[in-house]
C-alpha cells in the first residue's frame, strides 16, 4: 500500500511561519524612530525644555515640586528687564541663608548655557528668569538673595544686590528641616508590578552641605497626586570622604571639592509600566539617628558561617568555606519541602572550580577558611559578604571571588564570582555557575530559552556511557532550574550576566561553553546537578586534550539563586520567571539633582 504524504502541504506551512516571522522582525528593523522631545522652545541648540512652566512667560515667584517628568525642587524668580550693565554675570545665590550652586538663567526665554553670564555686549536683556533648584518647604517665607557683577556705562566694574521674598505653597515642599536633597526616578518597563523590589545607589555630596551623611539622610517616596512625601526603609553602608584637592595641587575646581560618600539600599513598589519619585534628603544637624527598620531578614552567628533567613528561605553557609550550603524553602508548612543540599560536600553551591593538568580539582567549597572575608555589610536590610582568595586544593594558578547579597523581603540570594587565571594554568576543566542536589531531591531540569520557550528534561544520564551528561544547554540562558515536578518545588539559578575576558590578551580561553546538565546515580553519593563549562575538555567521559589557559582569563557571573514553588498550569514557573525579569530588566534610575 502507497502511504500519502503532506510534503507539499508542510512545505507551504513552513514556509508561510518563514515569512511572518520574517514580516515581524522586518517591521522592528524598519521601525521610525520617535522624537522625546517635548516642552518649550528655549533656543537654538538647545534642545526643548520639558518644565511645568513657560521661561518666557512667568507672572510671579513660582514654586515648583518634583514630579516624575521633572524631579527638581525649584524657585523661579522673573526679574524683570536688566539695565543695570554690560558683561554681567551672576556671582551669588543664596535662599534663607543657604548658599544654592544650582541655578541657571533665561532671557526672555532663551537659555543662557555653559555658565551664569546675563549680558556681554549688551547693557540690557528683557524678561529675565532665574530659576533656583532648591528645596522649599510648605507655607515658609522664603527670601532670595542675588548678587551679580556688571560693568557700567563708564567702564568701572559694580556689583549689583537684589533680593525677593515669597511664600510658599502649603503642600509639594520638601522634609522641615532638611535643606538638600538628590532625586531619582524609578521606571518599571518590563510590564511586572514591582513590590518591596530592592534598589540600591550611592549618595555624594560636598563635605560642607551635611554633618554626618549616614546620620542625616532619609528616603521618602512622592506621592504623584498631592506631592506628600512618604519616608522608605533603607540602610546605608561604606560611607567615606574624600578630603579634597591633593596636597601639593591648588586646582580650586569644584570637582575637587572635599566631599562625603555613601551607598544606600532601600526597596520600592513601583506600578507595572509605572514611574515613581524617590527623593534623598541630608543637610540637617539637628536629624537624629533613625530606629532599625521593620525587616524580615535575620543574620545568625558568625558572618562566615551564617544562617540567614527571611519569610521566603533559610540559607546556611558553610562552617568552613562559607558557600551557601542548603536551603530550607519556607511557605509550605503543611507539607514542607525537604532541605535542599547534597551529602557529599555539603555545599549547594558548590563552586566556582577548576580541574588542572595534576588531575585534581579546586573548589570554592573547600576554603578553610578564604584567604579573606569581607563584610560590607549586616543587616538589618542587606547582608554582603565576599569571600576571596587563591582556589584551595590542587590549582593554585587560579584566584577566585565568591559575594552574596541577601536582602529583607526578597526570594533570592545575588551571587557574584570572578574566576581570575593569574598564572599559566593547563586546563580540563574551569566552570562556575554550579547547583548540586542528592540525587533523591528532584526529577527534571527545567530552563527558559533565550527565545522564551520553556524546556524540561527528566534527570537522568546521558543516552550513553560516553555522553553522561543529559543535555547541554547555552551558557547565558535567563534561567534555569533543578524541580520537584512531583512535590512541586525546585530550586534555580537565573542569569543577570555571564561574561569572560583578558586584559592582557583581548580575549578570555574558552573551550566548549555551555550549561551541562548532570545525573550521577550511580555514584557513591548520587548527585544532580548543573555547571556552567567555560573552559571543559572534562565535560564527558571522553575526557578532550588539555588547552593552556592564558593568565589574565578572566570568568565573571552575576546570577541569582532561588528557591521557588511550582504553580499549575501556564504559570507554573511564574515565581522563578518573575525573578528573572526583575532582576535581568531591573527598575531604572534616572537621577534628577
Amino acid at each position: 500500500m502507497t502511504r500519502k504524504t503532506n510534503y507539499p502541504i508542510r512545505n507551504l506551512v513552513s514556509a508561510l511561519a518563514v515569512l511572518l516571522a520574517l514580516t515581524v522582525t522586518s517591521a522592528a528593523w524598519t521601525q521610525s524612530a520617535v522624537s522625546v522631545e517635548k516642552g518649550h522652545n528655549v533656543g537654538d541648540g538647545q534642545v526643548r525644555y520639558d518644565a511645568p512652566y513657560d521661561p518666557k512667560d512667568v507672572s510671579g515667584i513660582t514654586f515648583v515640586a518634583p514630579t516624575t517628568s521633572h524631579p527638581f525642587y525649584e524657585i523661579v524668580i522673573p526679574m524683570g528687564d536688566w539695565s543695570e550693565g554690560k558683561a554681567a554675570n551672576f556671582k551669588k545665590v543664596v535662599v534663607n541663608d543657604v548658599d544654592c550652586e544650582s541655578y541657571y538663567v533665561f532671557v526672555d526665554g532663551f537659555a543662557h548655557v555653559q555658565s551664569a553670564w546675563l549680558t556681554k555686549e549688551s547693557a540690557n536683556a528683557p524678561n529675565v528668569v532665574l530659576v533656583v533648584r532648591k528645596l522649599w518647604h510648605n507655607d515658609e517665607t522664603v527670601r532670595i538673595d542675588v548678587t551679580l557683577s556688571a560693568t557700567d556705562a563708564e567702564g568701572t566694574g559694580v556689583t549689583v544686590d537684589k533680593s525677593y521674598t515669597a511664600k510658599a505653597p502649603k503642600q509639594g515642599g520638601g522634609p522641615e528641616g532638611w535643606q538638600r536633597y538628590q532625586s531619582v526616578v524609578l521606571e518599571e518597563k518590563a510590564g511586572l508590578a514591582r513590590e518591596k523590589e530592592p534598589v540600591e545607589f550611592s549618595i555624594t555630596a560636598r563635605a560642607e552641605h551635611c554633618g554626618d551623611l549616614a546620620q542625616e539622610l532619609r528616603v521618602f517616596v512622592v506621592d504623584p497626586i498631592d506631592q506628600a512625601l512618604a519616608p522608605l526603609p533603607f540602610q546605608t553602608f561604606n560611607q567615606g570622604t574624600f578630603g579634597g584637592t591633593p596636597p601639593g595641587t591648588d586646582n580650586d575646581n569644584y570637582l575637587q571639592h572635599p566631599s562625603q560618600f555613601i551607598e544606600v539600599v532601600t526597596f520600592a513598589h513601583v506600578p507595572a509600566n509605572q514611574k515613581q519619585l524617590l527623593l534623598i534628603c541630608y543637610d540637617n544637624l539637628e536629624a537624629k539617628a533613625l530606629p532599625a527598620p521593620r525587616t524580615d531578614l535575620k543574620v545568625t552567628g558568625e558572618s562566615l558561617k551564617a544562617l540567614v533567613e527571611n519569610d521566603y528561605f533559610a540559607a546556611k553557609l558553610d562552617d568552613k568555606s562559607g558557600q551557601i550550603a542548603s536551603f530550607t524553602l519556607k511557605g509550605r508548612e503543611s507539607d514542607p519541602v525537604p532541605l535542599l543540599t547534597n551529602s557529599q560536600s555539603g555545599a549547594l553551591h558548590w563552586n566556582p572550580d577548576s580541574f588542572g593538568d595534576n588531575g585534581k580539582w579546586g573548589h570554592t567549597f573547600s576554603w578553610d577558611p578564604p584567604e579573606k572575608t569581607v563584610v560590607t555589610t549586616r543587616g538589618p536590610l542587606m547582608f554582603r559578604i565576599t569571600n576571596s582568595g587563591r582556589m584551595p586544593g590542587s590549582t593554585p594558578q587560579i584566584w577566585a571571588s565568591v559575594t552574596y547579597s541577601f536582602y529583607a523581603f526578597t526570594p533570592y540570594v545575588k551571587v557574584s564570582t570572578i574566576m581570575e587565571v593569574r598564572d599559566v594554568f593547563n586546563a580540563s576543566a574551569i566552570r562556575n555557575g554550579e547547583v548540586v542536589l542528592d540525587t533523591h531531591l528532584v526529577d527534571h531540569f527545567v530552563w527558559q530559552e533565550k527565545s522564551g520557550d520553556i524546556k524540561t528534561i527528566r534527570t537522568m544520564h546521558g543516552p550513553n556511557w560516553q555522553d553522561e551528561w543529559a543535555t547541554r544547554v547555552d551558557a547565558d540562558i535567563p534561567w534555569l532550574a533543578l524541580t520537584n515536578e512531583a512535590a512541586n518545588y525546585g530550586i534555580g539559578a537565573v542569569n543577570i550576566n555571564a561574561t569572560t575576558f583578558n586584559p592582557k590578551s583581548g580575549g578570555a580561553t574558552l573551550h566548549r561553553p555551555a550549561y551541562y546538565l548532570y545525573y550521577h546515580h550511580f555514584w557513591g553519593t548520587p548527585l544532580t546537578y548543573f555547571t556552567r563549562g567555560w573552559v571543559y575538555p572534562f565535560s564527558d567521559y571522553q575526557r578532550g586534550p588539555i588547552i593552556t589557559v592564558k593568565p589574565g582569563s578572566t570568568y565573571l557571573e552575576k546570577m541569582a539563586l532561588t528557591p521557588f514553588f511550582l504553580k499549575k498550569g501556564k504559570k507554573r514557573y511564574q515565581a522563578i520567571a518573575n525573578v528573572s525579569t526583575a532582576l535581568t530588566q531591573p527598575l531604572a534610575q534616572r537621577w534628577g539633582r
